[in-house]
């Protein structure tokens, strides 16, 4: 699960590109998301074969936006379900580091 992952999340406000920094420690996962230039740190995920789960929530001026995720690697690419309070998304994450 280790790597820098590159998506972008069809809204109704248009694009919006994210980046999820992810480091697996044993069956924890760690790690960041950087969305609308915040960076928010997610901790103690965890990691069950290719599939990963996280919560946390993601702060701009005027949101927060709670989500849950679910993950599976593939390849290099990371298929990714997300519940928030914002409504729920489909999206996959390539690895570019």
């Amino acid at each position: 699960m280790d790597g820098v992952y590159q998506t972008s999340i069809n809204t109704p406000m248009g694009n919006i590109d994210a980046r999820i920094a992810l480091k697996q420690t044993g069956n924890i996962i760690n790690g960041m998301v950087e969305i609308m230039g915040s960076k928010n740190p997610l901790t103690q995920g965890k990691v069950n074969g290719n599939k990963c789960y996280f919560s946390g929530q993601m702060k701009n001026n005027m949101l927060t936006i709670k989500y849950d995720i679910t993950g599976e690697l593939v390849g290099n690419n990371l298929n990714i379900y997300a519940k928030t309070n914002m409504g729920e998304f489909k999206l996959q994450a390539k690895k570019v580091a």
